[in-house]
């Protein structure tokens, strides 16, 4: 992991930078201790989260502190703004929400692309691997050879993995601090089982024959999944233009039908159901299975 200078002008860096190691190691050696769990602390999944968008990255290794102080200063803002505007407490409170949700959908869009992206690389790499373990044992050289070969975010992957395998002298903790960042299901499988060759010196190019015959299985059914998600996605678009024109026929055949559901109780609750159910219908949308 990436480390700081202890000079005063990075010492909030450096101690959000300590929390995120030290509850890395915390779930570390509680998974070795009772094994995966469900419930996990939010500041670590918010973490995780951070790292399989590779928002973390982009952004200098920003923690789950930073990106909850981020998002509630600008629901404050735009709650005050709001406030300010219409002077309705309701449509301020539904702007907390409307925040939420987009910072929600914008990070699990950034995962699904950065997800995609590292997808994409595994049959390349895989390939590198089975050809470079030919002449080389050792797995760090190996994935050195592989780097001027890979495109992002994977080719970071490798190049963050060697990097902290030689300072720290640790390779399997170094694999371990690797798979935790990443989401990919089959990125994880392929680095645990490198992971394991490593530590016992069996041969890596039969590890990624085996590897790519399950990709290209996995591959397969998510070619499938994917036309039936883009069905599901066609509905929920149907639905939401169909309610939006009952919005419009309703606006036709009563006056001021705005300024009703503005300046009552009522009207207010409805709109934030509305809200609540759009928000709802646009998150589903997003969050389809970006697996495929």
């Amino acid at each position: 992991m990436k480390e700081y200078s202890d000079g005063s002008g990075n010492f909030i860096i450096t101690w959000l930078d300590k929390r995120y190691r030290k509850r890395m190691d915390r779930e570390r050696q509680l998974q070795i201790s009772v094994g995966n769990r469900e419930r996990r602390p939010l500041l670590y999944r918010i973490d995780r989260i951070l790292d399989y968008s590779g928002l973390r990255k982009k952004t200098g290794n920003i923690s789950a502190e930073t990106y909850i102080a981020f998002i509630a200063a600008v629901m404050l803002i735009m709650g005050i703004i709001m406030y300010i505007y219409t002077g309705n407490i309701f449509l301020t409170i539904s702007v907390t929400f409307v925040v939420i949700s987009i910072s929600s959908a914008i990070l699990y869009i950034m995962s699904g692309i950065y997800y995609s992206r590292l997808e994409k690389g595994i049959m390349t790499f895989l390939n590198l691997i089975e050809n470079f373990s030919k002449t080389e044992n050792d797995i760090i050289q190996i994935f050195k050879k592989t780097i001027h070969y890979m495109d992002e975010p994977l080719r970071g992957i490798i190049e963050e993995f060697c990097g902290e395998a030689e300072s720290i002298g640790d390779t399997e903790l170094a694999f371990e601090n690797m798979i935790v960042k990443i989401e990919h299901v089959k990125c994880k499988e392929l680095f645990r089982n490198l992971s394991v060759c490593s530590k016992y010196e069996t041969n890596y190019d039969e590890v990624a024959c085996d590897c790519r015959t399950s990709m290209l299985d996995y591959l397969s059914v998510k070619s499938e999944r994917a036309a039936i998600i883009a069905n599901g996605r066609a509905e929920i678009v149907i639905l939401l233009i169909s309610a939006v024109c009952i919005v419009f026929l309703f606006a036709g055949i009563t006056e001021n039908l705005f300024g009703i559901l503005t300046g009552t109780f009522i009207g207010n609750i409805i709109l934030i159901y509305c809200l609540i159910i759009f928000i709802i219908c646009m998150l589903v949308m997003v969050m389809f299975d970006k697996r495929g």
